[in-house]
């Protein structure tokens, strides 16, 4: 019986060996998770962030340029989200009505024979003019810059102004003004 007991005795110690080498794989398993999981986290955020970037310098960069070339000075942000309030912005720039979430779409007269074709808005300067033309959203009338047009031999938006003042001929120079009154 003793050999019986010391045979129990050898197996019990091999298995509190085989046990503490568990423990110490599962440990050692579970910190390699946790630092792959924290190493996920990490590779998780920087992509976050690259696609961010991503998308604020291919359409949110370049919608910012469109919208201030057609904008009055500092209006921009107040167009856009104007446009915005009325309208989602889809693929290509299509604007999409939020009540119905088609894309929108006006009549404008074909160039030849005048008659009136349908045709999609888009997030750029002609979509933007034909908001107001067509007078979807007339209140952006007032944030969109005029065409620059100076037809006729009228000066434009960029011309310089001179003004002259009048001098007084010589017989109003030598006469005295009583009140403002000659």
């Amino acid at each position: 019986m003793t050999d019986n007991v010391e045979e129990l005795k050898a197996e019990v110690e091999r298995l509190r060996a085989k046990n503490a080498q568990l423990l110490d794989e599962k440990k050692k398993v579970a910190g390699g998770a946790e630092s792959l999981t924290a190493e996920l986290e990490a590779l998780t955020k920087e992509r976050d962030e690259a696609k961010a970037e991503l998308h604020r310098l291919t359409v949110e960069l370049p919608r910012m340029n469109t919208l201030e070339e057609v904008a009055m000075p500092n209006m921009a942000d107040t167009l856009l989200r104007e446009i915005s309030h009325h309208f989602d912005i889809g693929e290509g720039e299509t604007l999409i009505s939020k009540e119905t979430g088609e894309p929108l779409q006006v009549e404008v007269p074909s160039g030849k024979s005048g008659k009136p074709e349908t045709v999609a808005v888009k997030l750029d300067e002609i979509g933007i003019r034909r908001l107001y033309e067509c007078k979807v959203i007339p209140a952006i009338g007032a944030m969109i810059k005029g065409s620059g047009a100076s037809g006729g031999g009228a000066k434009g938006a960029g011309g310089v102004y001179s003004t002259t003042t009048p001098q007084p001929s010589q017989s109003q120079a030598g006469q005295t003004r009583r009140f403002g009154l000659s």
